[in-house]
């Protein structure tokens, strides 16, 4: 199982997972051909009550990102989440550069400087092994070390890629 937070705003998380039924490939070979498949989730989105919904920023893992607190209305959502799950699916399976992992290396260690002790360092994934009490509690009780943290997470949304530990 995989998990994703967003130490600035959960709220967004809640906001993103919003497009879907519309149809489309689950490979994301390049961030060009992302960006191409994003759009066409935003063209779901904007045929399905979102008309005005602008292109999100593609990140070098394929992953979009839109701007913050948008309204998803849930005819939206109904037609077009199972192409967003798709996309993220991709993105998210996609390895991280090293520099990438060297950035969740640093947040790991700040994470554990700042009292999470059990913080475990990121795997060749680029996600951290979370333990069970960790996933419990990465939504609320360490959001201070988290947001401490935010500035080593290479992330621009500030998500934590985690797994089962």
């Amino acid at each position: 199982m995989s998990y994703v937070a967003d130490r600035r705003s959960l709220a967004v998380l809640a906001l993103l997972p919003l497009l879907a039924a519309c149809g489309a490939p689950t490979a994301a070979p390049s961030t060009n051909d992302a960006a191409a498949r994003w759009h066409d989730l935003v063209v779901c989105g904007r045929t399905h009550g979102m008309p005005n919904l602008p292109d999100p920023q593609i990140d070098d893992r394929g992953m979009a990102h839109f701007p913050r607190n948008l309204k998803i209305p849930a005819q939206t959502r109904r037609a077009c989440q199972a192409m967003y799950d798709r996309l993220a699916a991709a993105a998210e399976n996609r390895a991280p550069t090293q520099a990438q992992l060297d950035g969740l290396l640093r947040f790991a260690r700040c994470v554990r400087a700042h009292g999470v002790s059990d913080w475990p360092d990121p795997n060749a994934n680029g996600q951290f092994p979370l333990s069970s009490r960790l996933r419990h509690v990465v939504k609320s009780a360490i959001r201070g070390p988290l947001t401490a943290c935010e500035r080593y997470n290479p992330d621009p949304q500030g998500r934590i890629y985690g797994t089962d530990g």
